[in-house]
């Protein structure tokens, strides 16, 4: 879109960022866009937690993805909304960005300071040596420029620990979408030819790349179909 930064263009359907980050698509669209709901005294309004790019359309870009991808491992560590709120807010204004669950570096005292300020806010039954390492292995999975914005994202592929940084998703690529990192070959046109019978070894060969690449991007796209 004229005028607009990759990483700000609305690139992302919300059933598209769901798979992607891997969670159900009305849990995504209510953090995304927010929801309306009734009670007894008229309608109330749940705000959303990112500032989504194109709301009118229900669709998101690659820094909310970013954003997306860091409020589901908070989420699935069963961090309380409202403690999310109030830390996004904290840094929001510290920071002066419109992205902070994107723009929080590990290789600053950011996460230093965004880690400790959720602890303050936490149940003590959730110390912050345990929430540090989790919300590291997230960040680490995203690329930054030299201004310290979330430049790229390796999202999860696995269940495991053994998460290769083999699958990418950069605005500036493809026009966003996932590709191998190794290749800019998009993860879909791979996994179409390894389900359409090419086999990992001839497609690793084509595409000058290892077969576990390959395996990464079928295993990805599996999942993207799965959801």
């Amino acid at each position: 879109m004229e005028g607009k930064k990759p990483r700000e263009v609305p690139l992302y359907s919300i059933a598209e960022a769901a798979r992607i980050v891997r969670i159900h698509p009305a849990t995504l669209r209510t953090w995304a866009l927010g929801r309306t709901y009734a009670t007894q005294s008229g309608d109330r309004r749940w705000p959303p937690l990112i500032r989504a790019a194109d709301t009118k359309n229900g669709r998101v870009s690659f820094a909310n993805l970013v954003e997306l991808h860091v409020l589901s491992v908070l989420r699935g560590r069963r961090v309380q909304v409202e403690k999310i709120r109030s830390a996004t807010a904290f840094i929001r204004r510290e920071m002066k960005t419109e992205h902070p669950l994107a723009d929080v570096d590990t290789h600053t005292d950011w996460v230093n300071i965004y880690v400790e300020y959720l602890d303050q806010l936490m149940n003590v039954s959730t110390s912050q040596m345990e929430l540090r390492p989790i919300v590291e292995l997230y960040l680490e999975r995203i690329d930054r420029d030299e201004k310290g914005l979330a430049s790229r994202l390796f999202p999860i592929t696995r269940d495991d620990a053994g998460n290769p940084r083999a699958v990418l998703i950069d605005p500036a690529r493809c026009f966003g979408r996932p590709v191998l990192a190794a290749a800019n070959v998009e993860t879909a046109a791979g996994a179409e030819r390894f389900f359409a019978g090419e086999s990992t070894t001839e497609l690793a060969k084509d595409f000058a790349i290892t077969g576990r690449e390959v395996e990464e991007a079928v295993r990805f796209e599996s999942q993207l179909r799965a959801a």
